[in-house]
Formats: C-alpha cells, structure tokens, sequence
C-alpha cells in the first residue's frame, strides 16, 4: 500500500473528530462568505445605489436577496435614520466576523488533537515494532538511522502530511462556498478569474516532485548523521585517549555538509512554492480588477457596490488555494518520511512464527543441536554442522578463541537468529514450530554488559513480571547477593540508577542483572561471559552468585575466563564453528589439546 495512504489510515479511529472538524469549517467557511458579503447592502446604503432586479439565472437568488436586503434596510434606516443603522449593520458586519473566528478556533481545536493522536499512534507502532523484531533486524541497521526515523521522520510526518490534513478538509469547503458565492455575484467575472488558476497547480506539482527526491536525500544524510553522534558518545573515553577529537568533527562535518547541502535545497524550493503562488494571485488579481471594472463601466453584469465586496471574497479564496497548493506540495515531501517509517512499521520478522505454532511452558528432557549450520551474512558461515545435546539440569560451558561460535549457538539457541541449516529441538520440538513468546519464557540471560535502565532498582530486577511482591523482588536480590549493597543505597529499591546504571560499579550493576534472572525463574539460563569484565573482587561475588542460580536449572555459559567453568558438568570446545574437544575439566587436562593450551596461556 501506498506509504501515504497507510500514514491517513492512522487518522480512521478519530473520524467523530473529523466530522466535527468539518462542521465546523463548514460553519466558518459560510459565515466567511456572509461576512464579507454583508457589506454590500451597507455600501448600496453609503452609495445610494438603486438595487435592479436582474435576469440572470446565476445571479438571480444573489441579486434577489440584495432586494429584499436593500428594502429591509431601506426600511430600518428610515426608522433609525441612516447613521445610526449604519453603524447597527457595522456592528452586525463584526459580530459575523467574530462568531466566523469561533467556529475556526473549534475547527482547529479538534484538528490539533487528532494530529495528536495520530501522531502518537504513529511512535507507538514503531516502537513495538522494534521490540518485536528480532535481533539480526535491529543489529543489521544504524541505531542512528532508527532514531532519526522514529523522532525527525515522524516530525515531518506531522508537519507535513498530519498537519496538511486541516487544509485538506477546510481548504476545500473554502472554496466551494466561496466559488459558489462568485458565481452568484459574476459568473462572467468568476470563469475569467479561474481560467489561469490551473497555472499555480502545475508549477507547485513540479517543484513538489522535485523537492521529494530532495528530502529523501536530506533524510537519509540525517540518519547517518545521527549515527555518527551515536558512535561518538558510546566512544567517547577513546575518542579523548587517542586525541581523536579533530578526526570525529571532520567526520562529523562532513556527513553534516551533505545533510546542509540537501536540507537547503528541499527548504528553498519548499519556500518557492508560496511566493511563486503569491506572485501568480498578485497576476490574477490585476486581471480580475481589469476586467470587473470593465463590466462595471459596460454596465454588463456586475453592480458598483458588488464589486468591492467580490474582489474581499476573490482575496479571501487565494489563501485556501495557496494552503491547498501548499498541503499537496507537503504531501510530496512527507512522501518520503511517510515511506520510511513504514519501511520499519510494515517490516517482515525473518523469524516468522508459523501460523500453527504450539504453545510450550516447561522444559523437561533436552536440547538438541542438530546439524545447526549459520552465517550472519551468508558467505561465512560461524557453525557448519554443528552438534550438541543438553539434558535437563546440566550445566554446559562453552568455551574457545573470539569467532570460535560461543555466542552465536547462545544466540541461536535464543532464537534471536533463525538457524540457516539443521535445526535445534527442545523436548523433541523444533523451536521454528513453537510460539516465540513461550519459547523465549523458558530462558533468563546474564550478559557481559549489564542491560540496565533508567529506573528504579526494584523496577530492573522486576522487570517483564507483572505485579511483583516486594518479598519475592528482596529474595532475589539476596539470591544475587546483592541485597547488601541495595540496601546501602540513597532509597533503597526505590534508588534509580541512571542511565544504564551508570550509578552504580560494574559488580553491582551484574548482580541486579543477575537478580533480574532469579526473579524470572527460568529452567534455562545462558550466562554470556557474564563475569569477564570484573575485577577479581567483584567476580568472585557474581560467580557465588551464578553458582546459586545454577543450581536446579540447566545452564549455557560463554566463558572467557576458563577458571569460572571447571565446575561445569560437561565442557564443550569449540574451534572455527565445530566441536574439537568436550568433557569434564579434569578429561580435557589429560587430553593435552586444546583446552589445556587454552588453561595454560590463561595461567601465564
């Protein structure tokens, strides 16, 4: 579907508001027209025009309704003498123009709140469609590229297509009542007036195809832009250390120069549109003067005291022409956000959930690997053949040089990656043919990083639980040893830890990782070189910790300090994606391979 059409589709759910919207516009469009056309009797009254019936199809109601207008006046002037009854009607003429302000305020009240919505609606949907994809989606784009789609992308959405919307639907009744009025007061005039009108449309629809490759160039260069301020913040001790400062700000200024170049460009044909459809109602208004005042002189079809109020009528049509003109020239730019943010909304799981996926909520047998092959861009693979079998309740290490394949049979194994060849059956079952939510209840995970937010204490250990106890959050943290230090905290569990738990020392932050963990209660748990970055103090505390845990569960640990897994049930090494050695520790220290050179040059 057309990328517009589905962004319009998001305002569906507020059509009561949209009826309102229109209402009111309609109400302001008309009393728009009656009160500039108001001033015609008080100017027949000013002028002491005579008011002559006219035979004229068109402008027969029109010219009807200036006799019975001019008698009525007629009337009350020589009641109230003419002063008086002129600044009656004046005070008529200003009170239709204030009730005309009403009705648009109302019209616009509605109008912001469904631009409100829709564009929360909007940010919404992306967002969960980022958390439901999985990781090979995300970790395959520019985190900045992501958040300049969901935050500038969306903006421009807003301002350019959600915001175009009020000029679609109140653009539109303008015209139509004030066209309607026109051709009641002069059709000869109105036709002659609308002849070049077609002139505008065609140069804004050019500048407007222009301007959409433009923004889409611009929107791009944002993306990368933001990448780079990405990449400078997460690098930013390196970037120091290294006296790297001047080559990130040429980097950064020249992704910035493209982006200028680009963005100036689609702004400036952006701004032509509206003095170039100025110029034009500047013209057409010559013209209109020119050939009204010529049927005024010839006395053929158009009345003094009506001429001055068609060209206020003719004035008030050029703006919701132009912001018509305008909203389509927006619609083309915001084309470009519109298609992608819902290149990202509409976005195909590669992991897709088969439509009859069985239900699972215990593990009670074994994980098979069988034949598992993978690569992550489809040219080198990671594991060819891979084989591996985990009971129920075993605790298996793996461990072996970087790109050996420790994390990607972890991250397959947590289905954030579809294996490529073979498969992984738990308790019998292909995990493909499983639901992935139930499949994925069965894990906890500590990683190397701690994944914290910035929330509470008691919220990070809590996390995806629903209702959670105090006890029950409190026993957990003491099953990772980390009550002692919460409790030493400024407030506790209710403490919040900053960004990424950046409050808090790298030990602490792994034990409320690790709590995290014990407050789920999962049968499977895959520790990912969860104590590799500690010092010898702090690993000690995680690693009693983990051995709690441990117990009464099976276990996947990536280990890179060998010395955390000689307790480990079965010990698998692994080389270049394939399993050279496995056993206990004590086997594989009498095999003299691998894993003993592995221990050996740990000891050195």
């Amino acid at each position: 579907m057309d990328p517009l059409k589905r962004i319009l589709a998001y305002s569906t759910p507020y059509k009561s508001r949209y009826i309102l919207n229109i209402l009111f516009n309609a109400f302001y469009s008309l009393l728009s027209v009656v009160s500039v056309v108001s001033i015609v009797p008080v100017l027949s009254l000013l002028l002491d025009i005579p008011v002559e019936r006219s035979s004229n199809t068109l402008s027969g109601p029109f010219s009807l309704a200036r006799v019975l207008i001019n008698d009525y006046i007629l009337k009350f002037s020589s009641t109230y003498e003419r002063i008086n009854a002129l600044a009656i009607f004046c005070a008529l003429t200003v009170f239709l123009f204030l009730l005309r302000n009403i009705f648009r305020y109302f019209a616009e009240y509605y109008m912001v709140s469904i631009r409100a919505f829709v564009v929360g609606d909007i940010r919404n949907d992306f967002h969960s469609k980022i958390l439901s994809l999985p990781i090979s989606f995300v970790s395959n784009r520019r985190k900045g590229d992501l958040l300049s789609r969901i935050s500038n992308d969306v903006n421009e959405l807003e301002n350019a297509i959600v915001a175009s919307l009020a000029n679609l639907i109140s653009a539109p009744i303008m015209l139509l009542f004030h066209l309607a009025a026109l051709l009641m007061m002069s059709y000869q005039l109105t036709l002659f007036a609308f002849i070049v009108l077609p002139l505008i449309g065609g140069l804004i629809s050019i500048i407007g195809k222009s301007l959409k490759r433009d923004a889409q160039n611009a929107q791009s260069e944002l993306g990368k832009l933001f990448s780079v301020i990405e990449e400078s913040l997460n690098a930013i001790k390196i970037i120091k250390i290294f006296n790297a400062e001047n080559q990130r700000k040429r980097h950064f200024m020249e992704v910035a120069e493209q982006q200028k170049k680009w963005m100036t460009r689609a702004n400036q044909k952006r701004e032509l549109a509206s003095p170039m459809s100025e110029f034009l109602g500047s013209v057409m208004m010559i013209f209109i003067v020119w050939y009204g005042g010529k049927l005024v002189l010839e006395k053929k079809g158009m009345a003094p005291e009506v001429f001055l109020p068609f060209i206020g009528l003719f004035f008030q049509l050029i703006n919701p022409a132009k912001d018509l003109a305008g909203s389509l020239s927006n619609l083309q730019k915001g084309r470009t956000a519109a298609a992608r943010v819902m290149e990202i909304i509409d976005a195909i799981d590669p992991i897709e959930e088969s439509s009859v996926a069985q239900p699972i909520s215990a593990f009670t047998k074994d994980i098979i690997f069988r034949n598992v092959s993978f690569s992550y861009d489809g040219m080198h693979p990671i594991l060819k053949g891979f084989n591996l079998k985990i009971l129920q309740g075993q605790s298996i290490a793996l461990v072996g040089s970087s790109g050996s394949g420790k994390s990607t049979i972890a991250n397959l194994l947590g289905c954030f990656y579809d294996v490529q060849e073979g498969e992984i059956l738990i308790d019998g079952k292909d995990i493909r043919k499983l639901k992935i939510k139930d499949y994925q209840g069965l894990f906890g995970m500590v990683t190397q990083d701690p994944i914290l937010f910035n929330d509470t204490v008691f919220n990070n250990i809590a996390l995806g639980i629903e209702n959670p106890s105090q006890e029950h959050v409190v026993q957990a943290a003491k099953t990772a040893n980390a009550h002692e230090f919460i409790e030493g905290l400024s407030d506790g569990y209710e403490t919040f830890i900053g960004d990424s738990g950046n409050k808090l020392s790298g030990g602490q932050r792994q034990r409320l990782s690790i709590a995290r963990a014990v407050m789920k209660n999962p049968p499977i748990i895959i520790l990912d070189e969860a104590t590799s970055s500690l010092d010898s103090v702090s690993e000690k505390t995680v690693q009693k910790a983990l051995e709690r845990i441990m117990k009464e569960r099976t276990s996947l640990t990536i280990a890179h300090r060998l010395s955390t897994v000689q307790n480990a049930d079965y010990i698998i090494v692994l080389e270049k994606g394939k399993v050279v050695e496995q056993g206990k520790h004590e086997e594989l220290m009498e095999k003299n391979g691998v894993y003993n050179r592995l221990v050996s040059l740990q000891s050195l």
